[in-house]
């Protein structure tokens, strides 16, 4: 493990105000902690760039679904006292749960735990946070470009009952059987927060108080955006509209959707949960690699996993909202916690992650944890990715050959995808490479892709 020098410092510093430049990032906060001490802590930017207040780690962000770990590690508590087993069956707990016939009696709660409960992407994060989002700026630009009647298809999703309703009224077509097949899942989350309520007969956010954040030692997080206005050190949100970054003040939000990612605090309060979680029992469970990933990770309790990165595991987690950029990450064998926040969505957050880490290992500040090189010639089974591919939670993909080259268009851009195996590709998107895995049915046709860690079907 190679210590921060001053040059270590300077290197990241320089790499971070790149970053920024490049991406027009308002804010970044950062630490990086060993055995439970800070060993390096920055804040980059603007917490809020009108009135120039300054960024400093203990800046409150938005965590996104880095607040799934928190949900998976309150299943643990619950399952180390006897109150539940991840084999239960999720219906033993939620017997109003309907995700039809045929898989329901069949998912278990490792299933929601590791997204493999065949339940595909749903716009319920949508209307589960319709109310929060009204008069934002981004709501008129959801207007603007007719895409807000998609919002408010569907009543309002207020409560836990709500989001059951939801699955009873709809029935959303399975991907598969449970166990089967990886596509994450923001309602599945939702509903172990629902599960860690009725288990404990406590609600969510005051088992989590009394059950994690006391015991870690975090003195600033919370779900509730009204408590925030009793902190001075907040960030300000930012969002993308045209060109211009500009200020979108009002946090999503959802109780009904607290597990999947709603949680706000600081870069040195999520070092203190990474640095409790090290030591606690809890981590073999998390971090274990239950399903692969295209991209050569696997999804664990909340965590995604490397198991070897130059001998280190990585245990994971990334996050993405409106004016939210996140990312937690830890190396267990150096007993070594990252952490990068970012005020404005959509952002190259692993990247500036992958940087702190490696710089801490004493690695190439940009030596890649995975190599998808090109493939020297294209593969036949390429010739068949082209279509349009679209997902309920609002994803619309096509896919296209132009001059004998592949193209990805979405969100209103077109970039170029590369074959780097048989049916898959490279994308690189915000600086940063991903992989796309076209997926086909039992007689072989692309019916498809893995993206975004979503499975988004094929309709053309």
């Amino acid at each position: 493990m190679v210590m921060p020098k001053n040059r270590w410092k300077n290197e990241f510093a320089e790499f971070a105000h790149k970053i920024m430049e490049e991406f027009e990032i308002p804010g970044i906060s950062v630490g990086l902690s060993q055995n439970g001490e800070v060993i390096y802590s920055e804040g980059f930017g603007y917490a809020d760039r009108e009135n120039q207040k300054k960024t400093t780690t203990e800046t409150v962000f938005g965590i996104a679904s880095i607040t799934k770990s928190f949900t998976a590690l309150a299943i643990m508590i619950l399952e180390r006292e006897g109150k539940l087993s991840t084999g239960d069956p999720v219906i033993k707990y939620l017997p109003e749960f309907d995700a039809g016939d045929k898989i329901t009696p069949a998912i278990n709660i490792h299933h929601f735990l590791t997204h493999t409960a065949g339940l595909p992407p749903t716009p319920a994060l949508m209307y589960a946070m319709v109310r929060s989002i009204e008069g934002d700026p981004t709501t008129e630009k959801l207007k603007e470009e007719g895409k807000w009647e998609k919002w408010t298809e569907e009543p309002p999703i207020d409560s836990y009952k709500d989001l059951l309703d939801f699955w009873a009224r709809n029935k959303p077509d399975p991907l598969g059987y449970p166990g089967a097949q990886f596509s994450y899942s923001n309602d599945a989350y939702s509903l172990l927060g629902t599960i860690v309520e009725r288990v404990s007969g406590m609600s969510l956010a005051e088992f989590m108080e009394e059950r994690i954040f006391k015991p870690f030692n975090m003195e600033k997080i919370t779900f509730s955006p009204d408590k925030l206005q009793d902190w001075p050190n907040v960030t300000q949100l930012y969002a993308r509209i045209d060109e211009d970054i500009v200020p979108a003040p009002q946090w999503n939000h959802s109780e009904a959707m607290l597990g999947a990612g709603f949680l706000k605090t600081s870069a040195l309060d999520l070092l203190r949960y990474g640095q409790s979680f090290l030591g606690s029992a809890y981590l073999n469970r998390m971090g274990s690699p239950y399903f692969p990933l295209p991209d050569g990770k696997f999804y664990g309790y909340g965590f995604m996993v490397q198991p070897d990165y130059k001998g280190n595991t990585i245990v994971e987690h990334g996050g993405s909202l409106k004016g939210i950029s996140s990312h937690l990450g830890m190396v267990p064998e150096e007993n070594l916690v990252a952490t990068v926040l970012i005020n404005l969505v959509e952002m190259p957050v692993t990247r500036v992650w992958n940087a702190l880490i490696n710089l801490a290992l004493g690695f190439s500040i940009d030596e890649e944890r995975f190599s998808f090189p090109a493939l020297s010639t294209l593969p036949k089974s390429c010739k068949d990715w082209p279509g349009k591919y679209v997902s309920p939670e609002g994803a619309e993909i096509d896919v296209n050959w132009e001059e004998e080259k592949l193209f990805i268009e979405f969100n209103n851009k077109k970039q170029e995808l590369t074959p780097v195996a048989v049916d898959k590709a490279r994308l690189i998107r915000r600086g940063e490479k991903s992989i796309i895995q076209f997926l086909r049915d039992g007689e072989g046709k692309v019916s498809g892709m893995h993206m975004g860690l979503r499975i988004i079907k094929k309709e053309s």
